[in-house]
């Protein structure tokens, strides 16, 4: 199991502050090692919720202490699944992952028989039943799959300090364990001006570091007067889904429950 404690900070971002902060990022580190020859990379991310989004609204109400349970694979790569659970614990975030096949990760969720945690190696079964437990206590089902593109720098002066870029952020509704998705149709997008509340297109920024923030991500915020904000692509997600008329009309028939 990877543990992972850090602090994130976010920022939406419009596009033409990208050059000035991707400088920045250019010059006290490299492009993340995982990106094609365009810089960026895909993510994939299946969100598990309560029958009535206990855990959406636990984020959109800000509680202090708040988690997310969600499988992530990375499309268009030769990648395993990951199983994470990522707690906020007021400005820390605490995951836990664990990597397993992409091709038995629904079988690890849905199997009563402990003969096929038997078969993973030790630090990985320690994090899938960390997420099992998770999925049973609170009894979560598959709610929302989110898709978005990510540029993402590492620093190579700091133990550990990353900045990343996510922009084409889409959601869709889901009730079953599956990652897949049409190339085509079926999206609905979350980090658009009527979402967002912005006056012109923009992206989600992430600061993400140990302990204190570097000096140059200071010196970076205060530079461009960066504000930060508040944005879960789960949460924005369910939002967006229930803007359209069709689901309106199903809450309305208490189709949706919410």
């Amino acid at each position: 199991m990877d543990l992972i404690e850090r602090y994130e900070f976010k920022y939406l971002v419009p596009e033409r502050l990208i050059p000035e902060i991707r400088a920045t990022a250019c010059a006290v580190g490299r492009r993340d090692r995982y990106a094609d020859e365009r810089g960026v990379y895909r993510i994939r991310s299946l969100y598990l919720d309560t029958t009535g989004f206990d855990l959406y609204w636990a984020n959109d109400r800000e509680q202090r202490d708040r988690f997310k349970v969600r499988v992530r694979t990375y499309p268009g790569k030769n990648s395993p699944v990951f199983l994470e659970v990522k707690r906020r614990v007021q400005d820390v975030i605490i995951k836990s992952r664990a990597s397993v096949s992409a091709d038995g990760w629904q079988e690890l969720l849905t199997s009563s028989s402990p003969a096929v945690l038997d078969k993973l190696p030790p630090h990985v079964r320690k994090g899938t039943e960390k997420f099992i437990t998770a999925v049973h206590r609170h009894d979560l089902k598959p709610r929302m799959l989110v898709d978005y593109e990510r540029e993402a720098y590492e620093s190579t002066i700091d133990r550990y300090a990353r900045l990343t870029f996510d922009r084409k952020i889409v959601c869709q509704r889901r009730e079953k364990l599956d990652l897949e998705a049409p190339l085509r149709g079926g999206w609905r997008p979350v980090d658009h001006p009527v979402q967002t509340s912005t006056y012109e297109p923009v992206c989600v920024l992430e600061l993400k570091f140990e302990r204190m923030p570097p000096a140059w991500m200071v010196a970076l915020v205060r530079r461009l007067e960066l504000v930060r904000r508040s944005f879960s692509k789960y949460c924005y997600s369910v939002t967006a889904q229930l803007t359209l008329p069709e689901v309106r009309g199903a809450r309305a028939e208490g189709g949706l429950q919410l």
